[in-house]
């Protein structure tokens, strides 16, 4: 039981993972440009202020006040809020999507064409990359095949090999290691 079931409301609505789980990807060579330094200059009351950050961080933020954006306009909708709570989160996703679209705007970056792309990918990759089901594969069509062999060895009078060296976690002389089975 996870720790949040004891404490949910019976009220509280389905949110789908596909709706909430991040949207974006980057490459590693993107990275570290991502990572370089820059200054934000900025006024209030107390006078100027300077802030170090990197296109990575705003780019970071960016996404985040959009998602967060997104998932206000959800929440109204699956919650069928009305009245004052509706008006009141309405109003903070206006706001945080004009934040959000002055970031973009600055560093020439478009949260909407970035999603497309990505669901553009997620689409292309709907097969199955479970490396842990092609080592359990690959380890069954080997004692299969290993099986068989001794199956044919007794057949033909040959002596079965002792649990020593059938045991042995090295390859025999004549036979392929384990990675190049399935290419001979």
């Amino acid at each position: 039981m996870n720790s949040h079931e004891g404490t949910a409301s019976p009220n509280m609505p389905e949110l789908p993972r596909e709706i909430y789980e991040p949207v974006f990807a980057h490459t590693i060579e993107i990275e570290e440009y991502l990572k370089q330094e820059l200054t934000l200059s900025y006024v209030d009351l107390d006078g100027a202020h300077e802030l170090q950050t990197c296109y990575g961080d705003i780019l970071k933020t960016i996404n985040a006040l959009m998602d967060y954006t997104r998932m206000l306009d959800l929440v109204c909708e699956q919650w069928n809020l009305t009245g004052f709570h509706r008006a009141t989160y309405e109003y903070q996703a206006g706001k945080l999507r004009e934040i959000a679209e002055k970031f973009q705007t600055a560093i020439g970056y478009d949260y909407a064409a970035a999603v497309e792309k990505c669901r553009k990918k997620q689409a292309k990759k709907q097969r199955s990359d479970d490396v842990g089901e092609d080592a359990l594969t690959l380890t069954v069509r080997r004692q299969q095949k290993a099986s068989e062999k001794n199956t044919e060895e007794m057949k033909a009078g040959q002596p079965k090999p002792t649990a020593a060296e059938s045991s042995s976690p090295y390859p025999a002389e004549d036979s392929l290691p384990p990675w190049e089975d399935d290419f001979s």
